[in-house]
């Protein structure tokens, strides 16, 4: 549903054990289709936060809603529903070592049921050719570079059709050579899929021309930005120095 409201915080503070201050508190509304950003200088918890926004790690206080629903309400069935459409990843996310690229992909979307084995191994191997056309898609992970591990990690993720996905970091793991065509693929998944990307990055360029709403997030303060121009137009001494690095 275009414009589906998919993530709402009211009042939430992460858990300062987990990493972040305890005082910042975050009031937010995710929808379908946008590209949410987190920035901020380094060891600032965004890790931390994008995790408690997904639900991953338990927030100190406030509420979270998670497609509708407060997540304190959430019986089982909720969660496996909810960790299949808001899927969460990090730059190291691991794949399964003894099986193939189009195997991993495979395996977990075979697991839910999403379709017969014959349209889940087509759908894989498109959805391999789009995020890295050299994907080499018989090889072991023991074979691939870095990055090639990491495209195949997302690419498993989209691969059982979430309508949320929260990524760390995301252009760290890839060589500078391939980091304009990942980023391509993700902003043509957003647009194609009505996709909520939401991403902690320290790629300020990135936040600045895409983004629908910006985090920033430092030791001393949160603050919001809903357009990113709010943020270019910020008189703020930190938020200035940041966006001059």
């Amino acid at each position: 549903m275009k414009n589906e409201l998919l993530i709402q915080c009211e009042h939430l503070v992460v858990d300062s054990e987990e990493g972040g201050k305890a005082e910042h508190q975050l009031n937010l509304q995710a929808r379908a289709g946008d590209i949410i950003s987190i920035i901020g200088p380094d060891q600032d918890g965004k890790i931390n936060w994008i995790k408690t926004i997904g639900g991953i790690i338990q927030a100190k206080s406030g509420q979270l809603f998670l497609a509708g629903k407060e997540i304190t309400q959430f019986e089982k069935d909720d969660w496996v529903r909810v960790r299949t459409q808001f899927a969460f990843m990090h730059a190291l996310t691991t794949i399964l070592s003894a099986a193939n690229a189009v195997q991993n992909l495979m395996l977990p979307a075979l697991y839910h049921k999403i379709a017969e084995a014959s349209e889940v191994r087509a759908r894989a191997e498109k959805l391999l050719k789009d995020i890295d056309a050299g994907n080499h898609l018989e090889q072991l992970p023991a074979h691939l570079k870095k990055e090639q591990r990491y495209k195949i990690a997302v690419a498993r993720a989209l691969m059982l059709e979430p309508k949320a996905l929260l990524l760390s970091s995301p252009f760290t793991a890839l060589e500078l050579s391939s980091v304009s065509q990942f980023k391509q693929f993700l902003l043509n998944h957003v647009r194609e899929n009505n996709l909520l990307l939401i991403l902690a990055t320290h790629d300020i360029k990135f936040a600045l021309k895409y983004s629908d709403q910006i985090i920033y997030i430092s030791e001393q303060q949160m603050l919001q930005f809903d357009k990113n121009h709010r943020i270019q137009d910020c008189d703020d001494p930190e938020v200035r120095d940041y966006l001059t690095i």
